[in-house]
């Protein structure tokens, strides 16, 4: 009986291990194929971008970029408190939200984000960007014209991925693939929403938006390897960091990014990963003290052409 038990469950972990090498050798496919479709889009999107000489001075506009899984809904309690006077688009990424039917890349992502700033252009642009967003903020920061971008704001994206952390982040996601069979995947996402306390009117639009577990792998995927302190290197605007003190990866990387760009500021706040949404009202207050700073310099010309 023991023994018919054991062989029982000596199959069913040899099913499992190949669903799950299965399920990641997919993923791993249809991330080549974005990363493919993601070069060729953004390509044709730097073709039509046209040079700024003459950037527009004041406040500029700043694009929200969400985090992996989730959407544009996540920044809801963040812009409640921003100054109303500054113009603000919060975008879906690729594999999220509205974008849910594509599969995230980073020239795809980049490609979104440089038709974002296109679309308000001669204005200048402050890229804001959670965890995945902070990665495709950095990731688009040197393909804009250097006029147009007046600054940078990273949360929670201030350390390479490794393939270490490849190998953690594609766990998590068959854990969450796997917790689905189960639970459905809207439950799963109210209850991680949960724990960053936020009212049931922002849960529930972040819900209704659309919660992407599924974009999570191929994510993880794109950022393994990547370099992104180096590519930050290249950009000369502002930088401000925003980091939660129990972020631990992104606390150890923090001193090493800042040190990559000429002028960054770097803000600490005692609270895990996700600082706009478990500090929200203190994260608007940081970006507007930020924008503020770069329109006066702008003002006075230092930062106009």
């Amino acid at each position: 009986m023991i023994r018919r038990l054991l062989l029982s469950l000596g199959a069913l972990a040899v099913v499992l291990v190949l669903l799950a090498g299965a399920t990641i050798a997919i993923v791993v496919w249809r991330a080549h194929v974005a990363a493919r479709e993601g070069a060729a889009q953004l390509a044709v999107v730097r073709s039509l971008q046209a040079p700024i000489v003459n950037a527009a001075s004041g406040a500029p506009v700043l694009i929200l970029l969400h985090g992996a899984g989730l959407n544009a809904h996540m920044w809801d309690p963040v812009r409640r408190h921003l100054d109303p006077a500054l113009r603000v688009i919060a975008l879906d990424l690729p594999g999220h939200g509205i974008h849910r039917d594509e599969v995230y890349s980073l020239d795809g992502a980049a490609a979104a984000v440089l038709t974002a700033a296109r679309s308000v252009a001669p204005a200048r642009v402050v890229l804001i960007g959670d965890s995945l967003g902070g990665f495709t903020a950095m990731w688009a920061a040197p393909l804009l014209p250097r006029a147009e971008l007046a600054g940078l704001v990273l949360e929670g994206a201030t350390g390479n991925v490794s393939r270490v952390g490849e190998i953690s982040l594609l766990s998590q996601w068959l854990l969450v693939r796997a917790l689905g069979v189960f639970v459905p995947q809207q439950k799963l996402a109210a209850l991680a929403l949960g724990r960053f306390n936020i009212s049931r009117a922002d849960a529930g639009a972040i819900l209704a938006g659309g919660v992407s577990f599924g974009a999570i792998g191929p994510a993880a995927l794109s950022l393994a390897g990547v370099d992104f302190r180096s590519r930050l290197s290249t950009v000369a605007a502002p930088l401000l960091i925003i980091n939660g003190l129990r972020d631990r990866p992104a606390i150890a990387g923090q001193a090493s990014f800042a040190a990559a760009v000429p002028h960054a500021t770097i803000l600490n706040f005692d609270c895990p990963h996700g600082v706009n949404l478990y500090r929200p009202a203190a994260f608007a207050a940081a970006v507007n003290a930020f924008v503020h700073r770069i329109a006066q310099a702008s003002g006075s010309g230092g930062n106009s052409t």
